[in-house]
């Protein structure tokens, strides 16, 4: 018998069919596209201005998470923000979508990235693994500096990962990176853990499961059973039932919506959108090789003619003469504004009459200045797409925060025909129409009261197919 084996499955944490729609009674994995990142991206925390800074090493934390956790994702982040040492820097390396893993057959989209921890981490010092449906309650450093009495990792249980310690100078030894990628079983890598002596205890309160969580007790709330997590990241799967203690998790959630927090921002985005940012710049100025393209009919803007309908009836409904157009492109489909000089960012249109329209585009160098709003609107026809996953928040951030009355956003949910310069896909965040709609259902809790419409257009095998959305903002209820 394999040492692991002596580790029974908690069954009141399970899944089972009748906590399933019907078409996942028998299909329990998800499509999972191949990964996009070479290396997860990195929330940093620094010292904060004015506090001596400690001596100790920087608290690791490496979190599993998936585009569907969004919520809990920035929740997450949130919740040690909150409760951090603020002499101390903390890294929190987001496992998300990452190349090389053979994802068949994982309950979650990243089931074995934390037994490529020690890798990751260059075999030195220690690092966090959490999964991403939990919340920290006290500081995770007092975790990261537990003693770990010669220890490889420490779980609350020998079978329990989705909490750990981790030595990686010992465990780099033991845990192959390539094993990971290959899609090992949980089981594979727990024998090599117990068979070689190297798990160690970790106190509950770290790793407090559904209904093991104590007020004022535990320190870390892992809200585990898939079917009652508050944020419901599954609604085509599974059927949810409120969880008893899910108000801990709203709470924090509200919080963050009334701190406009997200974990990456203009000032420091995340290092996918500096470069490709890059790689837009140079389409624009030599034009797209692959579909011959040259530079004035690349992102010419020519995607605002078949949205201009759904525009104008905005601007009639809300009384608008002013909007921004966010992403225009070299707004080429535009008519110069009488008065203005040809290089001038003010812009009008036959069919959005009495509307003076203010080109951005960050990609295009005669409309990448900062602009001066507000607007009455913002339309953004053909950028969600080309934004990384993880600037996705602070970029609708942006464009609410131009708007005093409506946002008009369009996300392509398909492959585009350009490709950059660096082999990629100029469509790097393909996401689903539910998806694109709870990013703007969380960015309009930052900026309450502003009406948002979301275009969303997918391919089928007859055509495209175009789906409008809209809200005004409300407060999410907690369940």
């Amino acid at each position: 018998m394999a040492v692991a084996d002596e580790f029974k499955k908690e069954a009141q944490f399970k899944t089972y069919w009748h906590h399933r729609k019907p078409g996942f009674w028998f299909r329990k994995d998800r499509d999972r596209p191949e990964g996009i990142r070479d290396f997860p991206e990195v929330v940093r925390f620094d010292v904060d201005p004015g506090v001596p800074p400690s001596s100790k090493p920087p608290v690791r934390i490496f979190l599993g998470t998936e585009p569907s956790q969004y919520r809990a994702e920035r929740v997450f982040i949130w919740s040690v923000k909150q409760v951090r040492d603020p002499a101390r820097v903390y890294e929190i390396y987001i496992m998300k979508d990452l190349k090389g893993y053979d994802r068949r057959g994982w309950k979650t989209g990243f089931t074995n990235y934390r037994y490529a921890i020690p890798a990751m981490a260059g075999g030195q010092g220690r690092a966090i693994y959490n999964d991403v449906d939990q919340v920290y309650l006290s500081d995770p450093a007092e975790l990261f500096d537990l003693e770990m009495d010669g220890a490889g990792i420490l779980g609350i249980t020998g079978r329990e990962t989705s909490v750990l310690l981790i030595d990686c100078e010992k465990m780099a030894t033991f845990w192959s990176i390539d094993e990971a990628k290959a899609g090992r079983k949980h089981r594979y890598f727990r024998d090599i853990t117990h068979g070689n002596n190297l798990w160690g205890q970790l106190p509950g309160e770290w790793n407090a499961r559904d209904e093991e969580f104590e007020q004022g007790k535990s320190k870390c709330f892992h809200f585990t059973t898939l079917q009652t997590q508050p944020w419901q990241p599954f609604p085509d799967q599974l059927l949810y039932k409120p969880h008893p203690d899910g108000e801990v998790w709203f709470a924090l959630e509200r919080a963050a919506d009334e701190a406009g927090y997200t974990p990456f921002t203009k000032e420091r985005p995340s290092r996918r959108f500096t470069e490709m940012l890059e790689q837009y710049r140079i389409l624009h100025e030599q034009g797209e090789q692959t579909l011959e393209l040259e530079p004035q009919q690349t992102f010419s803007g020519k995607s605002l003619a078949r949205h201009l309908a759904d525009i104008g009836k905005l601007c009639g409904r809300h009384g608008a003469s002013s909007l921004l157009d966010y992403g225009c492109g070299k707004a080429l489909f535009y008519d110069r504004l009488p008065g203005e000089p040809d290089s001038s960012r003010l812009r009008r249109h036959a069919q959005l009459p009495g509307v003076t329209v203010t080109c951005y585009d960050p990609g295009y160098k005669p409309f990448s200045d900062p602009y001066e709003g507000p607007f009455d609107g913002v339309i953004s026809t053909d950028v969600l797409e080309h934004i990384p996953e993880e600037d996705i928040g602070w970029v609708l951030d942006e464009i609410f925060g131009a708007a005093r009355k409506f946002v008009y956003v369009v996300a392509a949910c398909y492959p585009a025909r350009k490709t950059l310069p660096n082999g990629e896909n100029a469509h790097c965040t393909l996401l689903s129409p539910e998806w694109w709609a709870g990013q703007l259902e969380t960015a309009a809790r930052r900026k309450p009261g502003v009406h948002w419409t979301l275009c969303t257009i997918e391919k089928t095998r007859i055509g495209k197919r175009r789906r409008l959305q809209d809200g005004t903002g409300a407060q999410r209820q907690a369940a």
